[in-house]
């Protein structure tokens, strides 16, 4: 009786050893599945985050270089449509595909299409910016010739609208007692410088009103002058320094040879032994010079 009693007691104990073993290998297998489930649901959702990101972040990295150019907006504008379409894709992707491992496996094959068309599109991007970059440097250089033509051109005009003075002669006169006027070519018996020219007919050259400047200048670099007499001062055109004359003459230029004389008379003034020049500005313009050697 009592033998019989220990097996069922072992027996017992053997069904509850079985038992504990089971429920702890369906608990362990509930964990597993569980697990499973997670990793599923955690790589899901980290291939959704990863390819929303790439996503974005396209989007910023390719319309930073929106407003350069009208070729780089058409461009854009295609990228956002094929991404666009790639959004749209993938919402799509995201509602029929119930196979989770096919669905993170997928994303992750649009997750690389979705790179490669960034890259794609970067390339052009670059492309269009080294163009662009050139097509700007090509303007510059365009410019700078066309100011430089500009300048030239501007240069000859103003050069050959300039008034030119021939036929300059210079001549010392000494007064007679009758009052009248003979050469001479002995300084202290020169009383008068008479200085004639012409001013050459310029048919580019402005009409109106000129004015001309006499310098008179002695053996020793002075200009002869007296206030009196309208001695002053004018800027000189090309220094732009301030230069003293001998005499003026307003003229009306109408484009045609006008001969002028300037007669210049100092009483009681003698003149010394040297070289005396005689310069003519038009406007503040150099024009033309003549020296002459008195004894």
């Amino acid at each position: 009786m009592s033998e019989n009693k220990n097996k069922s007691n072992i027996i017992l104990i053997i069904l509850l050893l079985l038992s504990g073993g089971f429920n702890i290998y369906q608990y362990s297998a509930k964990n597993n599945l569980i697990n499973e489930g997670k990793n599923e649901r955690d790589s899901l959702i980290t291939a959704r985050v990863d390819i929303e990101k790439e996503l974005n972040d396209t989007y910023s990295e390719l319309n930073q270089y929106k407003g350069e150019n009208a070729r780089m907006d058409s461009l854009l504008s295609k990228a956002n449509t094929d991404l666009k379409s790639y959004e749209e894709k993938i919402a799509l992707l995201l509602k029929s595909e119930n196979n989770k491992d096919q669905l993170n496996k997928k994303l992750s094959e649009e997750l690389k299409e979705i790179k490669n068309l960034r890259d794609q599109y970067l390339e052009k991007i670059d492309n269009l910016l080294a163009e662009n970059e050139k097509l700007k440097k090509d303007n510059s250089d365009l410019n700078t010739k066309v100011e430089q033509i500009s300048k030239d051109l501007q240069n000859t005009v103003n050069t050959a609208s300039v008034l030119r003075v021939e036929y300059l002669k210079v001549n010392t006169l000494k007064k007679k007692y009758n009052n009248q006027y003979t050469p001479t070519l002995l300084g202290k018996r020169t009383d008068k410088f008479e200085i004639c020219f012409t001013i050459l007919e310029n048919k580019i050259a402005k009409s109106g009103s000129r004015t001309i400047y006499l310098r008179l200048i002695s053996p020793n670099g002075k200009v002869i002058g007296d206030r009196a007499q309208g001695s002053e001062i004018f800027t000189e055109s090309i220094s732009n320094s301030q230069m003293q004359y001998t005499l003026s003459k307003s003229i009306d230029y109408r484009n045609a040879n006008e001969n002028l004389c300037f007669k210049w008379e100092s009483i009681g003034e003698k003149y010394d032994a040297g070289i005396y020049t005689s310069e003519i500005y038009i406007d503040g313009v150099f024009s033309s010079s003549k020296t002459v050697d008195l004894r």
